[in-house]
């Protein structure tokens, strides 16, 4: 529930558009995850192009789909790639390569994911990477 109401919260606040919200509630999505956490990981997945809610949105939606394990988010600045992690690029079509690099326009496409319906709403100006366990 209290994740919920975090998430809840952190959407409103992200499309005022205020910085200062904007990074307090990246704290929040990505809390102490950094570059070496993802690194740890088994797969890799990079979203760009996308908003912090929406990031935390197709977290959520790849673990109840048990697509990752022990999933880990950061939302970071865009132009990261998968050697930032350590991984080498795979298909990004191919669920089970160790790491895929991915617009959000292509991601929603190719993947079939219903979880964000509007697009327009879900773009932004980050980068999501999720890092999980097979």
């Amino acid at each position: 529930m209290l994740k919920k109401t975090t998430l809840l919260i952190a959407t409103t606040l992200i499309f005022t558009g205020c910085n200062a919200v904007d990074e307090a509630l990246n704290d929040i999505v990505s809390g102490d995850v950094d570059t070496e956490t993802i690194k740890s990981k088994d797969k890799v997945l990079i979203i760009n192009e996308v908003a912090l809610s929406a990031c935390a949105i197709i977290k959520t939606g790849l673990l109840d789909a048990g697509d990752f394990r022990n999933a880990e988010i950061l939302v970071t600045e865009m132009g990261v790639t998968c050697a930032t992690y350590g991984k080498t690029k795979g298909d990004p079509n191919d669920i089970d390569t160790a790491c895929r690099e991915l617009s959000l326009a292509v991601w929603l496409e190719n993947e079939g994911h219903d979880i964000i319906s509007d697009l327009g709403t879900a773009e932004g100006d980050r980068a999501c990477v999720i890092g999980g366990d097979i």
